[in-house]
């Protein structure tokens, strides 16, 4: 198994921004803040010894790493 296709298995449980923000709130938060702090990574940053087409795969994925901020009101 590549690299790319266990760093696929990684991220493929991720859920979007909004409804990342909106399960937040069902359960109880408020205020509610999902900052992304970056859309894509490069594909160099997790290379490594990736072939070129693995590369060219990455190239191609959008993950984000987010500032999540929300609180939850005393019952």
């Amino acid at each position: 198994m590549s690299r790319v296709e266990l760093w696929a298995g990684c991220v493929s449980g991720a859920l979007q921004k909004a409804e990342y923000g909106a399960l937040l709130s069902a359960a109880g938060f408020v205020d509610v803040s999902v900052e992304t702090t970056t859309y894509t990574y490069p594909p160099e940053l997790v290379a490594g010894s990736l072939d070129p087409e693995d590369v060219e795969a990455l190239r191609s994925v959008h993950v984000a790493s987010a500032f999540v901020r929300a609180w939850k009101p005393a019952e």
